[in-house]
């Protein structure tokens, strides 16, 4: 599964960028399964089952032929039993790394997501949603997982997985661009335009969230929870800005839509090359960050500054 935004034009994103991500790694088996075949084999919503038979429904449903709206359907049912065994898992495990408890617990959020992300790829191939209701939900909880995986990675100090962040920032490339030119429902072309700013600025603040989030989690590893009573807040206040005009300027914070990472704060000049969003947290987050030694904690897990700063 590819995403291309370059084939038509973005108005809003950064000048000049062109991508072609591919999200999610390959599915294990190399080849679709046909839908018959997947949908014969899901155990039915409710019944009991191991978190090892919710990684291979899940995994199987990923390498299926399904179109969105059964693909959602099937993930909308499932949402609440796969929630409450990550929950049963969470607390088995505590902060401990390594057991099976936290393997399938990362294994699922990120199973979960991936699935979001196929079913939306394909609604956006199509420029229209299966059902508003159900791509809203969609849409809604692909950032919800995502935020999912972050909690989980902090609690257990560990890396997400490969791509994880790449997908997350192409996805929500392909969701603007997708929102601004989905075709009207039935009625008028005013009421249509309505409805794709309304969807590219809720799209806009869940992707906002996860990246403050991102940031929090570097920062706060062991009390995540104790930061996020205002993290809507902070989304609603926080800017992404093109970087067209910013060239030069230094201490900025950069969203590199190429880059497998989190949001990153380049102490350098930014350079024209960049290509991605720069990030305007308001004052009172950074002065929670900067009180947190923010400098010692990039050094410490970060490194150096990308290449693009």
């Amino acid at each position: 599964m590819t995403l291309k935004t370059a084939a038509r034009p973005a108005p809003g994103l950064p000048s000049g960028m062109t991508l072609s991500i591919a999200v999610g790694e390959p599915v294990s088996s190399g080849h679709l399964e046909s839908a018959s075949s997947v949908l014969a084999t899901l155990p039915s919503v409710g019944a009991r089952i191991s978190p090892a038979k919710l990684t291979e429904m899940l995994e199987a449903l990923l390498a299926c032929d399904l179109d969105a709206a059964a693909r959602l359907r099937i993930l909308h049912a499932w949402k609440t039993p796969l929630l409450d065994a990550c929950e049963h898992l969470g607390e088995e495990t505590g902060a401990r790394t390594g057991g099976p408890g936290s393997l399938f617990e990362g294994r699922l959020y990120r199973l979960m997501f991936r699935n979001l992300a196929a079913a939306i790829e394909q609604a956006a191939d199509r420029q229209r949603a299966p059902d508003a209701d159900l791509n809203a939900w969609a849409v809604r909880n692909l950032f919800h997982f995502f935020q999912h995986q972050i909690r989980h990675a902090a609690r257990l100090q560990i890396p997400l997985p490969a791509g994880s962040w790449r997908d997350l920032h192409a996805l929500s490339v392909r969701l603007v661009v997708s929102t601004r030119y989905l075709r009207a429902p039935e009625g008028s072309r005013e009421a249509g335009l309505d409805v794709a700013h309304q969807g590219v600025k809720s799209i806009e603040l869940r992707y906002k969230e996860v990246l403050l989030l991102g940031l929090i989690a570097q920062v706060f590893v062991t009390a995540i929870r104790d930061h996020l009573q205002g993290l809507r807040t902070w989304a609603v206040e926080t800017r992404l800005e093109n970087p067209f005009g910013l060239t030069g300027q230094r201490g900025l914070w950069l969203v590199d839509l190429a880059d497998d990472a989190p949001p990153c704060e380049c102490t350098g000049p930014l350079s024209p090359d960049f290509r991605g969003w720069v990030l305007f947290p308001p004052e009172d987050f950074v002065r929670m960050l900067d009180s947190a030694r923010l400098s010692e904690a990039f050094a410490r897990d970060r490194g150096v500054c990308p290449s693009t700063c």
